[in-house]
């Protein structure tokens, strides 16, 4: 049975593009390209800021991109990106329940942190991490096994809930069994191919896998 649980931020606990979507067009307009749609932008985050970059303006402008992308989502970080829907019922009841939970993100954790203190649900979580914090980005598995160990719990006790193939990749290199919810980059179809232990078509049927 599960005892933790260690959730991704982007597409699985928050809606995140309309902020990253904003940010990342206004850096491509500073290099003359062209707006992108959300559905692309979907189908480029997840890899973290640095692969984000490099794909939206080329390698070879990737350092200068940075800077202006983290200029305007210091901006938009908080003010266009939401709560999922049932994210905070189901926090709450897994919190009410004495269930750990924690947040490993490719995102740059103190942009994490600050959307989840803005949105209410910082106190639901033992700690947020990124790649910023010394640990490589996820699919490697460093981050997942550093909050395992924070919230003194083994492989076999904790669950990691995501939103794209990336997740499962992590998860497998971790040895913990994933989830994964179909509100992010990835496709029903996608999320299926990827092979995750479970695949949940709404974020509260997390409570079903702790049986709630």
């Amino acid at each position: 049975m599960f005892h933790s649980i260690i959730f991704d931020l982007d597409g699985t606990l928050v809606d995140s593009y309309p902020a990253i979507l904003e940010s990342l067009n206004s850096t491509r307009k500073l290099f003359h390209k062209s707006p992108l749609d959300l559905e692309t932008v979907k189908k480029m985050v997840g890899k973290g800021i640095e692969n984000l970059i490099t794909q939206a303006i080329g390698a070879e402008n990737m350092a200068e991109g940075v800077k202006m992308f983290r200029a305007s989502y210091d901006e938009t970080h908080r003010r266009e990106t939401f709560l999922l829907p049932d994210v905070y019922f189901t926090l709450a009841t897994l919190h009410r329940k004495g269930i750990k939970m924690s947040v490993a993100s490719n995102k740059p954790s103190d942009y994490s942190k600050n959307i989840l203190r803005h949105l209410g649900i910082d106190h639901f979580v033992i700690d947020c991490y990124g790649p910023d914090r010394g640990v490589s980005p996820k699919p490697d598995p460093a981050m997942l096994k550093t909050l395992m160990s924070l919230m003194d719990c083994t492989p076999e006790e904790t669950l990691y809930v995501g939103d794209m193939a990336l997740d499962v990749q992590a998860a497998r290199n971790a040895g913990v069994c994933v989830a994964l919810v179909p509100t992010g980059g990835g496709s029903v179809e996608e999320l299926q191919s990827a092979q995750p232990d479970f695949l949940l078509s709404r974020f509260s049927e997390v409570l079903d896998l702790f049986q709630m």
